[in-house]
């Protein structure tokens, strides 16, 4: 299941006096766009990577329709960055209030600093970038509900990073509204690694300046690229950034001698001025000093220049240098410096990766692999592009159309929809509380929460809510002193799950209190549903018109009383993009108990292997003896045992793969062109619903209600049936694509601003 956005962890027992919450404080300017607060963990006055992202990000944030401030770290010495900040209408600076005698902002007094500013300006998000300083925000409670954060220091792979580091994230995690990754499998890795990331992490890759891309254009239609490619003059080599060991930058100067010996005259221009204390290699800082003082008539260095200049002297080149060492191929992070040299027509000599083949084609012929990770073997590359470089120009600046402000910005405003719509561009302020001017007091009650992570999130978010949580210990238990102050409260209260809650909730219920009571499934079976006052409940809530039928009947209950609310899908969360060979992937999520019928899952996969061997099955969820409940129970135990020594004994096992329970379902179901549900009995089933928003396409055991939720078309009666359709699909690729576009609209009737809508209406909240 996604809870996305959802900060309470699954087995929340807070206490309930310490379970008040409320929303994010609401922007003055709600209805005319956003406020944004823009921190990040850097010295503007030093030219490199992480400086330019802040540039760019706050340009990004106006072009969504947003008012920026940028609160700087370190006091003003040079204005090679904040030049183009200041000059960004929309875009305010904030200067640096250092500690007395310090010229940059340690982490405690900067993130109290921008508590303060957070006051004045009343942010919609508060977005900062840097390990330690989210981990601060984090530690002191900052910023609840407004938190985006930017960790890029987790490292890859994240098995090697140390565990008080992996705690720090899940922390930072635990405390941001959203985490933001700059690449799909920069996502998957910190969603895999760190649970609390997953459903509220977001791709934001690097963002480049749509002048560039416009500038390029400009270059190309005036014939200036195919001088690239001109043997008759030197190749221009350029390389903007800091210089650190790794980056090769002590190596690159030699590139213009080994270029001569193949016949190219070369001139390299080296900019920037920020060098690196290498701790595995003392010597790095001294050499590299050396090198930039040394005169050379090959090499231009300019030392630390404002944006502007740098991104000129790359205009110029031929060729941008982006070489680095073997052990940074790890990384799944984007380069926002190769993104700018592509958009400028500058062909990158990069490293071969897996992120840089889907940005440039497998066939770059600038990429450096271990073989040519040499002077010569660079030089070598190199001399033989250069007749294409003009092709290799265009290309470049094709690739990274993309990754334009413009575009970034429209996934900004689709963002904003999501997570904070209320201060989205253009926005209708919402609904605010009840009467009197105060919030509207919802409480909701329940022992298990785990299906309303949708529904915690739309009453959070709520500018007119005021949430409070009564986490029954279990089905039957509760403090019941507790209960009673909730009563006293609440203006609205939620029986989540029509149990023993529903029932005391219901026979306590004060005058002009609303009650609603969701019910699931077992719920029918319990005996204590005889005791429920039905007179007292305004709202029944069932997840499907088929238990909304036997609801009815079971109850007497009044038909207009009872409200179909589904369970809800993160659309925008789940929709990403499959991985290779997804269409001879199922996955099947739960087994427990043996109702959800693992049997069925072992006979489709057996049918369609006799066609093709390459399907497999993935299994993912607990085993039946994780649930201590199930186990002991004999026919059910005995029931497992059966199926697996029956599994064990032919070759089936070896194309069948049980994975465990984790948080990130996103990740999982790319990998899934089919998900199934061979269950005998479900009130709704979430599982297949999620793998349609990812494209997957669900295939369904006929069962009473099935039709109902997902639709006759994906239904069938056995799994010869199920077979013979998945072989049918497979072997057509192109209505394969059209099924799987269509599961993508068709589950939007379960999106969860469809059922936030829903939610809203049910509880009253305007």
């Amino acid at each position: 299941m996604s809870t996305a956005f959802d900060p309470t962890p699954l087995d929340d027992q807070t206490a309930p006096d310490a379970s008040a919450e409320t929303g994010p404080p609401s922007s003055p300017r709600a209805g005319e766009g956003p406020v944004v607060l823009l921190y990040g963990d850097v010295d503007l006055n030093v030219l490199d990577g992480s400086a330019v992202w802040l540039g760019s990000m706050a340009e990004t944030w106006v072009a969504a329709g947003a008012e920026v401030h940028v609160q700087l770290k370190a006091h003003e010495r040079r204005d090679v960055l904040t030049a183009g900040l200041r000059a960004l209408a929309g875009v305010t600076l904030h200067e640096a209030r250092p500690e007395p005698g310090k010229d940059q902002m340690d982490r405690p007094r900067a993130v109290e600093v921008l508590e303060e500013l957070a006051e004045r300006v009343h942010p919609d998000v508060v977005m900062v970038r840097g390990i330690h300083l989210c981990a601060e925000a984090a530690r002191r409670g900052a910023f609840p509900g407004r938190l985006w954060s930017y960790v890029t220091e987790l490292g890859y792979p994240a098995t090697s990073a140390a565990p008080v580091k992996l705690k720090t994230v899940r922390e930072i995690a635990a405390a941001s509204r959203v985490m933001l990754a700059q690449t799909e499998d920069a996502r998957a890795v910190l969603e895999a690694f760190v649970p609390e990331a997953a459903g509220r992490t977001l791709v934001l890759t690097p963002m480049i300046p749509d002048a560039l891309v416009s500038s390029a254009a400009q270059a190309r239609a005036h014939g200036e690229a195919a001088a690239h490619s001109d043997a008759g003059r030197p190749l221009q080599l350029v390389y903007t950034g800091k210089f650190a060991r790794d980056w090769r930058t002590d190596l690159m100067p030699a590139l213009v001698p080994a270029l001569a010996g193949h016949g190219v005259p070369a001139h390299l221009t080296m900019v920037g001025d920020k060098v690196h204390h290498e701790k595995a290699d003392p010597t790095f800082n001294g050499r590299m000093h050396a090198l930039m003082e040394a005169p050379d008539a090959g090499v231009t260095w300019t030392g630390g220049v404002p944006r502007a200049e740098a991104l000129d002297r790359t205009a110029r080149a031929d060729v941008a240098l982006s070489w680095r060492s073997p052990a940074l191929d790890v990384s799944l992070e984007m380069s926002t410096k190769v993104l700018e040299s592509c958009a400028l027509g500058v062909p990158p000599v990069l490293n071969r990766t897996a992120a840089h083949e889907r940005l440039l084609g497998a066939d770059w012929p600038l990429f450096v692999d271990p073989h040519t990770d040499s002077v010569e073997g660079v030089a070598r590359l190199l001399a033989q592009a250069r007749p294409r470089l003009g092709a290799l120009a265009e290309r470049a600046v094709a690739a990274a159309a993309p990754y334009r402000v413009s575009a970034r910005a429209e996934v900004l405003r689709g963002y904003l929809e999501r997570v904070v719509p209320g201060a989205a561009p253009g926005a209708a302020p919402a609904a605010r509380g009840a009467a009197g001017g105060r919030p509207l007091r919802v409480l909701v009650a329940g022992h298990d929460l785990k299906f309303a992570g949708e529904l915690l999130d739309l009453l959070r978010a709520h500018p007119g809510v005021e949430l409070r949580i009564d986490a029954w210990a279990g089905l039957h238990r509760h403090d019941e002193s507790a209960s009673r102050e909730h009563v006293a409260w609440a203006d609205v209260v939620l029986c989540e799950w029509a149990g023993p809650n529903a029932v005391w909730y219901a026979r306590h219920k004060r005058a002009g209190q609303r009650l609603a009571v969701r019910l699931h499934m077992f719920e029918l079976r319990g005996a204590w549903l005889r005791d429920l006052d039905l007179d007292a409940v305004d709202t029944l809530i069932t997840v499907s018109d088929h238990y909304r039928d036997l609801t009815v009947a079971a109850l007497g209950a009044d038909p207009a009383r009872v409200r179909v609310i589904p369970n809800a899908v993160s659309v925008a969360d789940l929709s990403r993009e499959p991985l290779a060979g997804a269409e001879f992937r199922l996955g099947l999520v739960g087994i427990v108990p043996l109702r959800k019928r693992l049997d069925r899952a072992l006979d489709l996969l057996r049918t369609l292997r006799a066609e093709d061997d390459r399907f497999t099955l993935h299994v993912r969820g607990r085993m039946p003896w994780e649930y201590r409940h199930e186990w002991h129970k004999p026919l059910q135990r005995e029931g497992y045992l059966d199926l697996f020594a029956r599994l064990g004994a032919e070759d089936l096992h070896r194309s069948v793969a049980f994975e465990p329970f984790g948080a990130d379902m996103g990740t999982w179901l790319r990998r899934m062109g089919w998900v199934l549900s061979p269950s005998s009995v479900e009130s709704f089933h979430l599982a297949p619903a999620e793998g349609m928003a990812a494209g997957a396409i669900p295939v369904i055991w006929d069962r009473p209600g099935a039709a109902g939720v997902f639709g006759a078309d994906l239904v069938h009666p056995d799994s010869e049936a199920a077979a013979r359709w998945i072989l049918e699909l497979t072997q057509d690729a192109q209505r394969r694509l059209e099924w799987s576009e269509r599961m993508r609209e068709r589950v939007l009737a379960f999106d969860e601003r469809s059922v936030a809508r829903a939610w809203a209406e049910a509880l009253g909240l305007g």
